[in-house]
């Protein structure tokens, strides 16, 4: 078994909550078939280039919201799993050093790694999984 995990970051720092880290988790035997649903989706819905709700317009409203709908289909069958990861700024990190506040970025991923998907859970047998 191997796990695929797909990440992106955006908003390094917004008003009320900054460093926001997603993530989605695919079965290696879900993968193709995954891809195969939101690629077959993307092109009924003729979208071109990344999919970021900035970008969402009145005319491609629907058609997010579709693309979402398919996503979250692919969710509730457990093919994906998605996690998002965000600090509030109501809590500011005091002490850090200036290494840490270098590798912020790198610091968080291991973090959001970490802790995001229970990844320490994820295998009551002993077959090998990979990631």
């Amino acid at each position: 078994m191997q796990y695929i995990i797909y990440c992106d970051e955006s908003v390094k720092n917004g008003e009320y909550y900054s460093n926001f880290y997603g993530g989605a988790l695919v079965r290696s035997i879900h993968l193709q078939e995954v891809k195969t649903v939101l690629e077959n989706k993307i092109s009924e819905l003729n979208i071109n280039g990344e999919v970021k709700w900035q970008k969402v317009t009145a005319n491609y409203l629907e058609k997010y919201k579709s693309l979402v709908d398919t996503v979250f289909g692919l969710i509730k069958q457990d093919k994906i799993k998605i996690r998002i990861m965000f600090t509030h700024n109501a809590f500011i990190p005091v002490g850090l050093t200036k290494e840490q506040r270098d590798n912020e970025y790198f610091l968080l991923y291991y973090q959001f790694f970490k802790h995001a998907f229970g990844l320490k859970y994820s295998n009551s047998t002993k077959e090998p999984i990979s990631i």
